[in-house]
């Protein structure tokens, strides 16, 4: 397993809690007192930002400090799928991608 403390974007970690909490935008707007058309941008755009004061409120709505927030210290199955990948050859990275591509569009096709 890979366990590493990392810091991580503001956007990154609101999806993470987000996903984890099983709280909804609405929740955390209201929690937070921070708009919920300015959680939803942060949760749907690529490049959507935050003040430094809201930041706070969204992480407090998490029962987190903002520092708590940003540090990814969790064993992340991403950080572990990426070093299992990283051990694999060439041949074997494109078998998993194209099966993890099949699944993908058969969930779609649901």
């Amino acid at each position: 397993m890979y366990k590493r403390s990392m810091e991580r974007t503001f956007r990154d970690a609101f999806l993470a809690e987000l996903g984890a909490s099983g709280l909804s935008v609405a929740e955390v707007a209201r929690r937070s007192g921070v708009s919920k058309d300015q959680l939803n941008k942060l949760k749907q755009r690529d490049s959507a930002k935050t003040n430094v004061d809201d930041a706070r409120r969204v992480a407090e709505a998490f029962g987190k400090t903002l520092d708590q927030f940003l540090k990814d210290t969790e064993t992340s199955p991403y950080l572990e799928a990426v070093g299992l990948l990283s051990q694999l050859s060439e041949e074997e990275r494109e078998f998993i991608i194209v099966a993890a591509r099949a699944a993908v569009d058969k969930r779609k096709k649901r």
